[in-house]
């Protein structure tokens, strides 16, 4: 029990974006307000790719401590990320069981897009700045 409270509190930020993203994901599409600038063809593709993005970079941080300098680094294994691409893809196949929203491939692939861009980013950004060399005052 301790253990599952320990995950809990380490990956909080990830776990609530998680919970954001299936709450957004499985409401319907009537009860999402888009804003005017979002307001053209193509736009959920635009805001699928930031989520999972944004999720994948949340995940990436908490993992290798950059939200806690004083934790000591742990190795990214791209392997969870691969957990994101999966709930991605069951997120899109029961959308019309919950959601009332047919699936869409592009969504997926737009998910996947955003998970990929984000664990390059990281990845290339984290290889030329050393975390662990953080140190609070």
């Amino acid at each position: 029990m301790r253990k599952i409270y320990e995950s809990i509190v380490n990956y909080k930020f990830t776990i609530l974006t998680m919970v954001i993203i299936v709450f957004l994901s499985l409401s319907g599409s009537n009860n999402i307000n888009t804003p005017r600038f979002l307001d053209f063809k193509g736009a959920d593709k635009l805001i699928h790719f930031g989520m999972y993005g944004f999720l994948t970079l949340i995940y990436l941080m908490e993992r290798t401590g950059l939200l806690k300098p004083k934790m000591k680094t742990k190795q990214t294994r791209w392997f969870f990320v691969i957990w994101i691409v999966l709930i991605g893809a069951i997120i899109e196949i029961v959308q019309p069981i919950f959601a009332g929203r047919e699936k869409d491939i592009l969504d997926f692939f737009s998910n996947t897009a955003g998970v990929i861009m984000a664990y390059i980013a990281f990845y290339v950004f984290t290889r030329y700045y050393n975390f662990n060399s953080i140190s609070s005052s």
